[in-house]
């Protein structure tokens, strides 16, 4: 009699506890990448310094001097020539921004795609 005293108990206890706990629970979730380049800048740590949107405004970037390259304008981005984009993640500036060596030419190729797409509006 105990034991199944204890077991309903247990039951009971376990079964409360879940419901609850589903009750709970919030998900957020985060839209995958939707390109390797996007996967890249999120995986490198760009948003660091150049923000989530590429404007420039990541939490480190207050305290660097020039301020990180605003990748959402357009009048910027037209300014700049792929050519020096992949020289810049390549081979880093000193302005504290790294090089990766590491990238392969297509890595690079698909980065600079990616950074070039958040100048551009979005499509609905």
């Amino acid at each position: 009699m105990k034991k199944s005293f204890a077991c309903m108990a247990i039951m009971f206890f376990l079964a409360a506890c879940n419901s609850s706990s589903q009750r709970d629970i919030v998900v957020h979730s985060e839209p995958l990448p939707e390109s390797e380049g996007e996967l890249l800048y999120l995986d490198m740590k760009c948003p660091t310094c150049h923000g989530y949107q590429g404007s420039g405004d990541g939490f480190l970037s207050a305290g660097l001097e020039p301020k990180p390259a605003d990748f959402s304008s357009v009048e910027t981005m037209g300014s700049v020539s792929d050519a020096q984009l992949k020289s810049a993640i390549r081979n880093g500036k000193n302005t504290g921004m790294p090089a990766y060596p590491q990238f392969t030419d297509r890595q690079i190729d698909e980065l600079v795609r990616h950074i070039r797409s958040l100048s551009q509006p979005p499509v609905n």
